[in-house]
């Protein structure tokens, strides 16, 4: 049934949209366009950032501290540390923006200074940083450190390599075993030759000697019938081989020359006691020895004085 009205079930469409006036109009407000995202298409790659903003830095940074942190990165190109006040700020040129971006990631609070435990802090820059690429023309007032020489073939940095965890690898697969412990003895040394000592001569010959008169055996044995020629080192080279002997004694008088000897014990004296008795010293021109046993051995006082002085104090008693 026809009628002038609109059926009440029947839809109605909204009305279109108004076009919006065009830039400049009266009464609108100019809006910025967003900034271009690195890397996006239609993006020159002239004009895309490539630099990063890097702070946390301790005062005391040097340019090649940080250099030696950022040349192992991929597409690393340049760095540069700016001064503000007494604060530092680092830049850092890569290859491309993506480069750029995944360094900005990866040095995101790393610790730079171990002892005052400064994290760096990570941004993109606003611009690039500007390398000059002629050689003869370097501004050394920019303190830039680049990762190549641009004047005759592009760079190539190495690959990077994440540092090492801080535990230990040894004996991992993959990892070279552990070095042994160092051994000084391990390395060949030359045979040195040893020249054996010459032997020591004994007495030449024997002779009777008149010993009617003796002490009681001890440790310390009295040398008589010396001549005043006698070599104490004679005497020292015939009973220093001794087996027990200690210590050794001349005493040189007017015209007489004794000796006295001192052994471990009362054996040793008394073997020698046996063995040399009646020897000749070739430098004594009076014959055989006279051995007896001394009448104060070492050690035993004798007027209050002891040890050695005690024996000579003796010798007219032997």
């Amino acid at each position: 049934m026809a009628g002038a009205g609109i059926h009440p079930f029947h839809q109605q469409w909204p009305p279109a949209a108004a076009a919006p006036p065009p830039p400049g109009a009266p009464g609108t407000v100019a809006v910025p366009p967003p900034p271009p995202v690195p890397g996006a298409p239609g993006t020159s790659p002239a004009d895309e950032v490539r630099t990063i903003f890097i702070t946390g830095l301790p005062v005391d940074v040097k340019e090649r501290e940080l250099h030696n942190l950022l040349r192992w990165l991929p597409g690393f190109e340049a760095s540069q540390i700016n001064f503000k006040g007494d604060q530092p700020m680092g830049f850092a040129l890569f290859a491309t923006a993506h480069q750029a971006v995944a360094a900005k990631t990866a040095l995101q609070d790393l610790v730079f200074d171990a002892e005052t435990k400064s994290a760096l802090h990570t941004e993109m820059a606003k611009k690039n940083l500007f390398v000059k690429r002629d050689a003869n023309a370097v501004d050394q007032s920019k303190r830039l450190r680049t990762g190549g020489d641009y004047t005759h073939s592009p760079y190539a940095p190495p690959p990077f390599h994440p540092p090492p965890p801080a535990v230990s690898m040894w004996g991992t697969a993959g990892y070279i075993a552990a070095p042994p412990p160092y051994n000084p003895y391990a390395y060949p040394v030359p045979p040195v030759a040893m020249t054996s000592p010459s032997p020591v001569p004994g007495p030449t010959a024997y002779a009777p000697v008149q010993n009617t008169k003796d002490n009681p055996p001890c440790n310390t044995l009295f040398i008589g019938n010396l001549g005043e020629t006698v070599v104490e080192e004679e005497l020292r080279s015939l009973f220093s081989v001794q087996p027990g002997y200690k210590q050794m004694k001349v005493l040189r008088q007017d015209r007489n020359t004794v000796c006295f000897i001192e052994f471990e014990d009362v054996n040793a004296a008394t073997a020698v006691h046996h063995t040399l008795q009646g020897a000749v010293i070739p430098s004594s021109g009076r014959g055989g020895m006279r051995i007896q046993f001394s009448k104060n051995p070492f050690g035993r006082r004798k007027d209050s004085v002891g040890g050695l002085s005690g024996v000579l104090n003796g010798v007219s008693a032997n």
